[in-house]
């Protein structure tokens, strides 16, 4: 449990690859999947995307554009589903990069080794 603090309650998966359509095609994917469970779900996304998402809950954790947005609101956007009670996260993976390695490396753990790459 040595990053706990990094981890939502409710499980999470981070969705990785090239194409950024393929990408958020496979996060909604998730999202139905989980929704047709009976789960509540929501996304991790970037504020260029979250137009894009059918989730009970979509949280946009700043600008993909602006990187350093995103790692300042990463641990608030990960609370809000705590607080709504979300059971099902699916997170859109982000360059991994400069301040972006940083940001994924949270995001993983926060996933609990949970990765689909498309």
């Amino acid at each position: 449990m040595k990053y706990a603090h990094y981890a939502p309650r409710g499980a999470m998966v981070l969705v990785q690859g090239g194409a950024p359509e393929r990408v958020l095609a496979r996060i909604q994917r998730e999202l139905d999947e989980a929704r047709a469970r009976g789960e509540r779900t929501g996304v991790l996304t970037y504020g260029e995307h979250a137009a894009a998402f059918r989730a009970d809950h979509i949280a946009a954790c700043g600008r993909l554009s602006d990187l350093a947005s995103v790692a300042q609101g990463l641990y608030a956007a990960l609370r809000e589903f705590d607080e709504a009670g979300i059971s099902f996260i699916a997170a859109e993976a982000c360059p991994d990069e400069g301040l972006g390695a940083a940001i994924m490396n949270r995001s993983r753990k926060a996933a609990g080794g949970r990765i689909i790459t498309v």
